[in-house]
């Protein structure tokens, strides 16, 4: 049971989307590394990085980065 809550961190976090290379060259230039993100942060990178329409991809950045100023 331990074992268990114990992969609750390392699930897909920040540092598993860098990995894939892909992912990463979807991210654009003024999009912070997201070490600080927080679950919505975390969510909306995430489902910019897997969009495959490159409009709604974009309004997800948007999203993103409109998040991140009202969080700081």
């Amino acid at each position: 049971m331990a074992a268990g809550s114990g992969t609750q961190g390392g699930g897909g976090g920040v540092g598993g989307g860098a990995q894939g290379g892909s992912g990463s060259r979807d991210v654009p230039a003024d999009i912070p590394d997201g070490r600080d993100d927080d679950i919505v942060a975390r969510q909306l990178r995430e489902a910019a990085m897997k969009e495959m329409d490159p409009e709604l991809r974009e309004r997800l950045w948007e999203e993103y980065r409109k998040y991140k100023q009202s969080t700081q």
